[in-house]
């Protein structure tokens, strides 16, 4: 009997080895079945299954596994469908056969044997020879090798889900974490999130803790007795994680193997120990479950601190960034020579109703009406003024007060609220975040001790151990340390890891991601998409652009994306947890990163003192002073005046560069100094940073993004940057942070218009918008609201982080000098009622970058004293260098306008 093309089934035993010949008689309706030990034997028709034309499989898409024992050498399967079972013939080498219910097979199909996936993965192969890393020995290019030898990829692995994203779902699972190693409230939730679900992505800004949040999640990793690999692009940040787990306090290095590629094997080879820590002191002899409750009892309490604390931090930044705006806001008051009358209130006014009279008033000027006595009395009933002289002022004068009297009034509910939370912290059990790490540590450690039972010596593991005996290697280390393009190659290439933990993932390409993805069920990925990415040279980057046009694949998987913006492409449902606390820089320092990248997102957690110099600009003397990414200029500078005149210590001094011969010249001229280029001082940090930016004329390289924040971002205490003096011809980062530097020391600069008093005017265009709500709208109204939600939604976008917009801001607290207007255009611009509708400004120096007003059909038409008042502030703004648009209210096209205006603005 051919036992590929014939399976029988008698009684519901699977017969088929047994079995030398079996047929049916259809006169007696019974089967006629011989042995192959002679016997011969009769059944009826339904005790008996003779199974033909099997469904032949191909054996490189499957695994199978039978008790937790994995079939290798498999050659042939066969698929035999019966009248309830499905059963399986499998022929391995040497000429092994067996057959198998269905049910008692664990398998599992390789999605390389659906059509898309295969599609996308043979994109993943060709985009590999890209590569140029190769084996010293044989030339051969590495990357795509490994990719040659991967014929199987389980459904099972985080893999499946990037490489088929509508098959993702977000897990539900409830999950109670400990924080051995502390946390804050953001820790918290990327923890609990990396638990509950199979991906998931944790964004980790400069100084936001990413080490030690990895460090928790590894712990309740291990609490739940699994397995992880951590990868990252090179060894330095896997190093910091094996570190802080070697730390005596912990003790827990042995738990890690530090693998990768071949010297990282040898050595961990070499240095292993048979002693285990003395796990006597770690089990835990009380209820370790009244324990578990207790942590996460602590859990909630802490809660409501990190709330606290995070409330805290928001109120000191906005206190300290309103003091600043203040102070602008009394210079504009004493170079206008306004004069703030002493008002006699008859009740405490709080900021939000000096907000609302301001807007009253305001109304009432822009609406031609005059104050009338109902406003008088309202003012005098609702905000208590009852001096009658007041409202004999100039209206503008009048609302300047009302301004002022909101900074105090807002500073005073500031400075409150801080004192009642900073009470209300020191009043609470300051044990308790210790007592959560603690009785979090107790519970780990008792768990680490069980997992390795009374063993008293340590199994010493061979390197052939490594590939032949993966399972035993890892069940004692259950924490494998390697770098992204070894992922696979720690141990054997079928160990599926329970989870992996892919450190600086924006600096990893898709198709070495591809790899390390490929090897573990669930997947936590870290990165920040504002540091800097991958590098991919022009030739590389044309050569994988076409290959990629020949895949009609996802743009996400488009090979210049890195890959943690690849995975929030490609799966943009993906749960994303961002790290807020910064616990790192001065206050002063990371708010430019904050505004100019984060959207304003994070929340520090240093405290300013009132140091001085904090932020500083050198700027060398006007000339062409670089020569082939080289500036003696600036060196001289930092040598001979920076360090000896600021008094730096040069052992916490680091000095960066974008250019690598910069940073050479800079290495000869100056000894016991930290000097690297921006790219290899990612991941560091230094109390003095001293950046020399080299370029007389910024280039896009030194104005990079990415650049400019891992730069920055490096300081802890003092940022000093060293530019040219050479005006630049248009707008760039560097200059941004040039003037956020000269704002914040209130450097006096000869401008003819004002910085913009964003946080004043925020609040207004707030109260603004709720006035409008409430109030009857006519067609202006209604567009002005159109608008600004427009405006918003353009803002909104990652290359418009440092941007915002105000609404109703007043030319006379716009133009700063009147010299280059006419004596009309004085009067129009000091009338109160004379406003630009919607003001994009940056947050950094606080300056105009594109006007817009909407112009109503009824109130605009040519001819019309709209349209010359239209007119005369047209050239008010052409003279002043501010871009204006305008769009009537019956127009289209409105959002690509202002996104291309904005484009030729910023460069």
């Amino acid at each position: 009997m051919d036992t590929r093309k014939e399976m029988i089934v008698i009684q519901g035993v699977i017969k088929t080895c047994k079995v030398a010949l079996c047929e049916y008689n259809r006169e007696m309706y019974s089967w006629n079945v011989w042995y192959n030990d002679g016997r011969f034997s009769i059944y009826r028709y339904d005790e008996v299954e003779k199974l033909t034309n099997p469904k032949v499989l191909n054996p490189v898409e499957y695994r199978i596994s039978r008790n937790g024992k994995e079939f290798f050498n498999i050659e042939e399967i066969y698929v035999f469908n019966g009248r309830e079972e499905e059963y399986w013939h499998i022929c391995f080498k040497k000429e092994i056969q067996g057959d198998y219910f269905r049910r008692d097979l664990s398998i599992d199909k390789s999605i390389l044997s659906q059509g898309n996936e295969a599609n996308k993965f043979e994109y993943m192969k060709q985009i590999a020879e890209l590569s140029d890393l190769r084996n010293d020995r044989t030339g051969d290019k590495l990357l795509v090798k490994k990719y040659e030898k991967i014929s199987f990829i389980s459904p099972y692995v985080a893999l499946s889900h990037y490489l088929n994203p509508a098959n993702y779902k977000i897990k539900k699972e409830n999950y109670t974490p400990i924080f051995p190693f502390g946390c804050n409230n953001s820790q918290y939730t990327a923890v609990k999130k990396a638990m509950e679900n199979q991906i998931s992505v944790i964004q980790g800004p400069p100084g936001t803790g990413k080490t030690q949040t990895i460090l928790n999640i590894i712990a309740n990793i291990l609490m739940d007795g699994k397995t992880v690999q951590i990868v990252s692009g090179n060894n330095s940040a896997t190093e910091n994680v094996y570190e802080k787990l070697s730390f005596p306090e912990y003790n827990m290095g042995f738990i890690a193997a530090r693998l990768g590629n071949s010297e990282n094997k040898k050595r961990f080879i070499e240095q292993q120990s048979i002693d285990y820590p003395d796990f006597s002191s770690w089990r835990v002899h009380t209820d370790i479950l009244a324990l578990q409750r207790k942590i996460h009892e602590d859990s909630v309490k802490l809660r409501t601190v990190f709330d606290k604390q995070e409330r805290l931090a928001a109120l000191r930044q906005e206190l300290s960034q309103m003091l600043i705006e203040q102070e602008y806001f009394n210079q504009y008051v004493q170079e206008k020579n306004i004069y703030i009358a002493k008002i006699k209130f008859r009740k405490k006014i709080s900021s939000k109703k000096w907000i609302e009279l301001w807007q009253e008033w305001q109304m009432a000027v822009e609406e031609k009406q005059k104050i009338s006595l109902w406003i008088k009395l309202k003012s005098l009933f609702m905000y208590g003024i009852g001096d009658w002289k007041f409202y004999k002022q100039d209206i503008t004068n009048v609302i300047t007060i009302f301004q002022v009297m909101y900074y105090y009034a807002r500073k005073e509910e500031l400075t409150s609220e801080i004192l009642e939370i900073e009470t209300y912290l020191k009043n609470t059990d300051q044990n308790l975040l210790n007592n959560l790490c603690s009785e979090s540590m107790l519970v780990l450690k008792n768990q680490i001790a069980k997992r390795y039972g009374n063993n008293t010596e340590r199994r010493i593991f061979t390197e052939d151990d490594l590939w032949k005996n993966s399972e035993e290697v890892l069940a004692e280390y259950p924490v494998v340390l390697s770098t992204t393009f070894s992922a696979r190659n720690s141990l054997n290439s079928k160990i599926i890891y329970d989870y992996l933990i892919m450190d600086e993932a924006s600096q990893v390409d898709i198709a070495t991601g591809v790899l390390a993805l490929s090897c573990a069920r669930n997947v936590v990925i870290v990165g920040d998409t504002k540091q800097l990415p991958n590098v991919v040279p022009n030739d590389i980057k044309n050569r994988a652009d076409a290959i990629f046009n020949n895949f009609k694949i996802d743009e996400g998987y488009r090979y210049t994306k890195s890959f943690l913006q690849s995975v929030l492409e490609i799966i943009p449902n993906v749960t994303q947890t961002m790290l807020r606390e910064h616990y790192r820089c001065h206050p002063k320092i990371i708010n430019f990163c904050n505004q100019k990248f984060y959207h304003g997102e994070l929340l520090i957690m240093t405290e300013d003192h009132g140091e001085e110099d904090v932020l500083s600009v050198v700027k060398t003397v006007v000339g062409n002073h670089a020569r082939d990414h080289y500036s003696q200029r600036q060196i001289d500078v930092i040598k001979n005046e920076i360090i000896p005149q600021r008094n730096l210590d040069l052992q916490k001094t680091g000095i960066i560069t974008p250019y690598r011969n910069q940073m050479e010249a800079l290495c000869n001229e100056i000894l016991d100094t930290d000097i690297a280029t921006v790219h290899k001082f990612q991941g560091r940090e230094k109390e003095n940073i001293i950046i020399s930016t080299v370029d007389d004329e910024i280039s896009d390289f030194v104005d990079d993004p990415y650049l400019l924040n891992v730069a920055v971002s490096r300081a802890k205490k003092r940022l000093i940057l060293v530019v040219t003096g050479n005006e630049q011809t248009r707008e760039r980062n560097i200059t941004d942070l040039v003037a956020y530097i000269q704002y914040n020391n209130f450097e006096v600069t000869d401008s003819k218009i004002y910085s913009i008093f964003d946080y004043l005017y925020k609040q207004y265009t707030e109260a603004r918008k709720l006035y409008l709500k409430n109030h009857p709208k006519v067609s202006k109204y209604d567009s002005e609201n159109l608008m600004y939600s427009l405006i918003e939604d353009i803002l909104a976008e990652n290359k418009y982080a440092s941007l915002d917009v105000v609404c109703h801001f007043p030319l006379n607290k716009l133009i700063r000098s009147s010299e280059l207007l006419s004596d009309e255009e004085r009067r129009y611009v000091a009338q109160s009622g004379t406003h630009v509708d919607f003001l994009i400004y940056s947050r950094l120096g606080k300056k105009p970058i594109l006007a817009i007003e909407v112009d109503g059909y009824e109130y605009h038409q040519a001819e019309s004293k709209q349209a010359f008042r239209d007119s005369k502030k047209n050239h008010i703004f052409e003279l002043y260098k501010i871009p204006l648009l305008r769009f009537c209210t019956n127009g289209s096209g409105e959002k690509q306008q202002i996104i291309e205006k904005l484009e030729e603005v910023m460069g």
